[in-house]
């Protein structure tokens, strides 16, 4: 049995976070079988090929990072204590279902599934198709757009601001907040990068927080009220060094929760265009066929899923793969690297529309697989009815793009497209 410390660091291999760091790590790693797992240099075990991630991830060992672990101290300070760095970031993720574990992590999770699962993101479509159409109606009278601002992060953020009860400043507001947030997923944070997520978080917080506490006390919002009933309903004691924080009020479950609602979601609508436009045959054939949009957009978010990597935490002493990890280890688990895994997927890099998409990595895996996918597949869906509807055709400018680096997040911060449509300018 050898030790963490004996594996090959990741960034040895070149690795240093974003997406072009991680289509290179892809490559390099799956041209042949010499590593099983690797390490990082501060000692967290790397996982990363498809059939560990899923294996190693459905171990009752292995379990989310608990908000007293990421946060240490953070939820000991006495009443009226100055707030230390990071606060903003951990008030917020304190409360998401992923830093919970046994007994906390269930009741909590089944919650959330309540008002996210298939047949309830069906009931929302209206909400999103409204949404939709009045951001594209605005993006055909111009000759250019910014995919990301003009339409990705807005989308997100008046789908969810309209469920939760946000008036129309908040959810600008929330979306400045949501793109300042972005700094919380770099690897390496400067003070001010520190400052900027920490700062950022801390008011998308409190813009979700107080609209839907407010919605809930108005009784407005159905979204908010179930949410709220089902979530008073669990019985469970916090528990911040392992099983988690029990939310304390239906604003603060949805601050936590709908952090990769406001943010991951819009990233994932940004890469499922951009894989499109780099395929622009089977871009075509999706247009003319529409029920071909669902496996277009899990093979798109196959080669470019918008979260790279997602750490987990060693609840008790285990091994694997003849590694021995002891209980308190930090786990990287390189969920993206699972979609790239020729043994799975062969030839990852090609986008194929009659691929095989079971046990695609995108959403992670395991207990901790994402509650709101369906949901995000749900407005990236309907955000392509309506382009196709719309006869609206996008295409690519002479202005980069740039894809975040030291990243956790396969992330464009801008994407320029020319956009052509019977009422552009």
């Amino acid at each position: 049995m050898s030790d963490i410390s004996s594996l090959t660091s990741l960034e040895s291999l070149g690795f240093t976070g974003g997406r072009d760091s991680f289509h290179a790590f892809c490559a390099r790693i799956f041209a042949d079988d010499t590593h099983r797992l690797l390490r990082t240099e501060a000692g967290e075990l790397v996982v990363f090929r498809h059939g560990d991630l899923r294996a190693f991830g459905a171990l009752p060992e292995v379990g989310a990072l608990p908000p007293g672990v990421m946060f240490p101290g953070l939820h000991l300070l006495p009443d009226g204590a100055a707030p230390p760095p990071g606060s903003g970031i951990g008030g917020v993720i304190s409360h998401q279902v992923f830093t919970a574990n046994p007994p906390v992590h269930m009741p909590v999770r089944m919650t959330l599934l309540r008002q996210l699962n298939p047949k309830q993101a069906a009931l929302l479509e209206p909400v999103a198709r409204e949404v939709v159409r009045e951001l594209l109606a605005a993006a055909e009278t111009r000759p250019e757009i910014d995919f990301v601002e003009d339409i990705a992060e807005p989308l997100t953020a008046h789908f969810w601001g309209r469920l939760i009860g946000m008036t129309d400043t908040e959810m600008a507001e929330a979306i400045a907040a949501v793109r300042g947030m972005t700094a919380m997923f770099l690897i390496q944070m400067t003070r001010e990068d520190l400052h900027l997520a920490d700062t950022s978080t801390a008011t998308y917080g409190r813009l979700v927080e107080t609209a839907a506490l407010r919605s809930l006390s108005q009784g407005a919002h159905p979204f908010v009220s179930e949410l709220a009933a089902d979530l008073a309903k669990v019985d469970a004691s916090d528990d911040p060094e392992e099983a988690g924080i029990v939310p304390p009020n239906v604003g603060k479950l949805l601050a936590g929760n709908l952090v990769e609602g406001f943010h991951t979601a819009a990233v994932g609508a940004v890469n499922t265009l951009y894989a499109l436009l780099q395929n622009p045959t089977a871009y075509a054939d999706v247009l003319a066929a529409p029920e071909k949009l669902p496996a277009a957009i899990m093979e798109a978010l196959r080669i470019e899923p918008p979260v790279v990597f997602l750490k987990r935490y060693i609840l008790r002493d285990t091994d694997y793969a003849g590694v021995s990890i002891p209980k308190g280890t930090l786990v990287v688990m390189l969920w993206a690297a699972g979609n790239h895994d020729p043994s799975v997927f062969p030839d990852p890099a090609s986008f194929r529309l009659d691929r095989d998409h079971r046990g695609i990595t995108t959403f992670g895996g395991g207990a901790h697989i994402c509650p709101g996918r369906h949901v995000a597949m749900m407005l990236i869906r309907l955000l392509l009815e309506e382009i196709a509807a719309r006869r609206l055709v996008f295409s690519f400018t002479d202005a980069p793009y740039d894809w975040l680096g030291n990243h956790a997040m396969s992330q464009l911060p801008h994407m320029r497209l020319q956009v052509q449509g019977q009422h552009a300018a």
